[in-house]
C-alpha cells in the first residue's frame, strides 16, 4: 500500500470515527487533539522551531475554542464553571505562546488531562444508565413477544 494511499485511508476511518461519534466521545476526541497538538508544541520549542510551536499553540487554542463555544450558556453554574476553565486553559497556551515556555503548557496539558478524564467518566456513567437490559419479552423495537405455539 502506497504512504499516500494509507493516508488516504486513515482520513477517511477518522472522518467516519468523528461523523458517526456520541456527543461525548467527540468531546474526549477535542481535549485529545488539543493535548496532542499541545504536547507537538512543546516538542518544537525543545527544538527551537518557533513557526511550529505557534502553529501547534494555535490549533490548541482553537479546539479550547470551539469546546467553550459549544457550551449552553444557560446550562447554569456547570456551564460557567467550565467556561471559565476553558478560558484559562486557552491563556495558559497564550501566555507559552507569546514566551515560548513549555512550563504553561505542562499544566495545560496536566489540566486539559483531568478534564478529559472526568468528562470520559461522566460519559460512561450517563451509557451504562441508558444501556438498561430490556427484559426477555420485550424484543428490541418496542413490541411484546408473542408465543405462537400455543
Amino acid at each position: 500500500m502506497e504512504s499516500g494511499t494509507y493516508t488516504m485511508s486513515s482520513n477517511a476511518y477518522r472522518r467516519v470515527d468523528v461523523e458517526t461519534a456520541s456527543q461525548g466521545k467527540l468531546i474526549v476526541m477535542l481535549f485529545n487533539g488539543a493535548i496532542q497538538r499541545a504536547e507537538d508544541a512543546k516538542r518544537k520549542i525543545a527544538a527551537d522551531d518557533r513557526k511550529g510551536a505557534h502553529e501547534q499553540l494555535v490549533r490548541a487554542q482553537d479546539i479550547l475554542s470551539e469546546l467553550r463555544g459549544a457550551l449552553n450558556p444557560n446550562a447554569g453554574e456547570v456551564a460557567a464553571n467550565l467556561d471559565r476553565s476553558y478560558e484559562y486553559l486557552i491563556h495558559l497556551l497564550v501566555t507559552a505562546n507569546i514566551q515560548k515556555d513549555t512550563a504553561p503548557i505542562d499544566e495545560c496539558v496536566g489540566l486539559m488531562a483531568s478534564v478529559r478524564d472526568t468528562w470520559e467518566e461522566v460519559f460512561s456513567q450517563v451509557a451504562a444508565e441508558e444501556s438498561v437490559e430490556l427484559p426477555a419479552a420485550v424484543n428490541q423495537h418496542g413490541a411484546s413477544v408473542m408465543n405462537l405455539e400455543g
